[in-house]
């Protein structure tokens, strides 16, 4: 799919705002000249006029002012008897725009406000008509039709605004089903075939009774994982690959720990594990995070650490989880170049979940990741 066309340049803002301002000026003084062929606008006139228009500019930023200073301008141009008809445009332009910039309770009580005024200055004040259904009526659909016009191209525009989101999140979709594919057709074989050879390993060694039971239990935990890693993998791709947005259910718990450490122990390093308090109550998100740590930092040591030895630990406590890993390795400062982004990744799901991180070499050697994750209120 292309990807969505760029928009389109614009005038800035405030050279466009002048440029309209100086247009309905333009319009309204010569418009004037003609409204009332008996009465010459005269100068003041023309400046009123061009007053109005300049509060125009300010209705991006400031569209209260615009709004009350135009009006202001319109009643001071009245009350001096200069030549009505087209200069009752300019303040209707502004209030079209303040319907247009703001929301609609705020709108109707500014209208509210208006109507209120506007009919008592022309029927108390100018005195020019003493029905005062009929300046009510009036100021009705003045304000009406402004007010009206402002609030659909309001609306228009989100519309716009909204189709234009839903065609990216188009383009978004087909993007993740392109990657969900290569990554399922990439990663998924290789760990198909990872699993295929561990068991093809496994049957011919069957036939052998003096192979050590070392490597057989290498070569299921070979299997086991690849099998494991296939599943997961699937499970997350499946969503991607129907267009979906993947919903981020919690993978992993405390509970499944032991079977990790379990498959590490068969690789060869030597793994203690503990575990204190009661994992039963600790929230699903929480213990998803503890058991990513654990396995990333188990990943560290076996890739990186050249240990022997490793320890685990969680503590369940009643505020907080707290996840110890650490190793008898070579230690030394963290390299992210030669982690790659593991403890990135560490630290950015511990951090997501309001908890604290740490991965540093040992004082006496070797070295460590802490979490001390917040448990929340309650389970998930």
């Amino acid at each position: 799919m292309n990807a969505p066309a760029p928009a389109r340049s614009r005038l800035p803002a405030p050279v466009f705002d002048i440029g309209l301002a100086a247009l309905l000026g333009l319009v309204t003084s010569f418009t004037t000249v003609g409204a009332d062929p008996n009465h010459d606008p005269g100068p003041l006139a023309f400046a009123l006029i061009w007053l109005t228009a300049a509060f125009l500019t300010l209705r991006r930023r400031w569209p209260e002012i615009a709004l009350a200073g135009s009006i202001a301008v319109l009643y001071t141009y009245l009350y001096l008897g200069l030549p009505e008809g087209p200069v009752y445009m300019l303040p209707a332009v502004a209030v079209f725009f303040y319907a247009f910039a703001r929301p609609l309770k705020t709108l109707l009580a500014v209208l509210g406000v208006l109507f209120v005024v506007n009919t008592a200055y022309q029927t108390f004040v100018l005195g020019e008509s003493a029905d005062l259904l009929v300046n009510a009526s009036i100021t009705v659909v003045w304000l009406g039709i402004a007010a009206a016009g402002g609030r659909i191209v309001r609306e228009a525009r989100r519309a716009r605004a909204r189709e234009r989101e839903a065609e990216h999140e188009r383009y978004r979709a087909d993007e993740r089903v392109q990657m969900a594919r290569e990554i399922h057709d990439v990663v998924g074989h290789s760990l198909a075939v990872v699993s295929m050879n561990a068991g093809v390993a496994l049957h011919v060694l069957d036939k052998h009774p003096g192979t050590p039971p070392e490597a057989v239990e290498n070569l299921q935990a070979i299997r086991d994982a690849s099998n494991r890693a296939l599943r997961d993998l699937r499970a997350t791709l499946a969503p991607l690959r129907k267009g979906l947005q993947p919903e981020l259910r919690p993978t992993g718990a405390i509970a499944d720990i032991p079977s990790l450490v379990d498959g590490v122990r068969k690789g060869g390093l030597d793994v203690e594990y503990t575990v204190t308090g009661d994992p039963e109550t600790v929230p699903a998100s929480t213990a998803a995070t503890a058991y990513r740590v654990v396995q990333e930092s188990l990943t560290n040591v076996i890739r990186h650490a050249e240990a022997t030895t490793a320890r685990v630990r969680i503590d369940c406590g009643a505020e907080n989880l707290r996840v110890r890993v650490e190793d008898d390795g070579r230690g030394g400062p963290v390299d992210l170049d030669r982690l790659g982004q593991g403890i990135t990744g560490m630290m950015e799901r511990v951090q997501a979940g309001g908890g604290t991180f740490s991965a540093a070499p040992r004082p006496g050697g070797g070295f460590a990741v802490e979490a001390d994750l917040p448990r929340g209120p309650g389970t998930d």
